[in-house]
């Protein structure tokens, strides 16, 4: 019976596959669902909420939205402590980064570290990979906007339009004939609202998601926003 399961994590099965990280993806297709959309104007990132969440009294914290730094934030879905420790490895290197260059650091100087990290897990004895996948949002001086996705692997890609966790694959043909009217932040909101709309029967939509927003304003200042029950319901109303 016990070698119907892989018990080397760093070992390759016959057909050539890691099955500990087939195993953490599984995690990821079946955990909460992540949306995130790249305009020219802003990012838009919005998850489902967990039932745990949903049912907390004085819910005022998300557990799967986090503000890495002031120009870059992310959404997780799989195995929260996973995410936990990697959020802490992301806030450590963006505190050294400006601490040692005086800036702050790329998006996808970022992505890269915490990726190197995720592949680590996935060829060293004694160690598993993390369940967990991201999507980062964020701005720098050299790219602007960016979007990327991480997988448990250590791959990363960026993207327009992304969708990972549960009904990832509808979601991301809704995104796929969306996007491309996605032209700023507002038709972002509008159809990430839209999506998750199709769900919600007699519910509030702020019981059931939580949506965050990057842009800077005239200033060029970088805002990250929250959006608190009465603005999801209030957008929930438009749709």
């Amino acid at each position: 019976m016990s070698r119907k399961y892989d018990n080397k994590t760093i070992s390759f099965c016959p057909e050539g596959r890691l099955r500990q990280v087939e195993y953490a993806l599984e995690s990821i297709r079946n955990g909460n669902s992540v949306i995130g959309i790249k305009t020219n104007s802003g990012i838009v990132l919005a998850s489902d909420k967990s039932m745990s969440n949903t049912l907390g009294e004085n819910n005022i914290y998300s557990d799967r939205i986090f503000l890495i730094d002031n120009h870059i934030f992310c959404v997780t879905t799989g195995a929260g402590p996973d995410a936990h420790i990697l959020i802490n490895h992301a806030r450590l290197q963006t505190q050294l980064y400006k601490q040692i260059y005086q800036d702050l650091i790329p998006v996808k100087k970022l992505v890269n570290v915490l990726c190197d990290i995720k592949q680590q897990f996935t060829q060293s004895g004694g160690k598993r990979p993390y369940g967990t996948s991201f999507v980062f949002g964020g701005w720098d001086s050299f790219f602007g906007f960016q979007l990327f996705r991480t997988d448990p692997s250590g791959n990363y890609s960026g993207w327009k339009a992304v969708a990972i966790g549960i009904n990832s694959i509808l979601n991301q043909s809704i995104l796929n004939e969306e996007a491309k009217n996605c032209l700023d932040i507002y038709s972002a909101i509008g159809t990430i609202v839209k999506i998750y709309s199709k769900k919600i029967s007699k519910i509030n939509l702020s019981q059931y998601i939580d949506l965050v927003t990057l842009r800077r304003d005239d200033l060029n200042n970088i805002l990250y926003h929250r959006f608190n029950d009465e603005e999801i319901d209030s957008l929930y109303m438009k749709v």
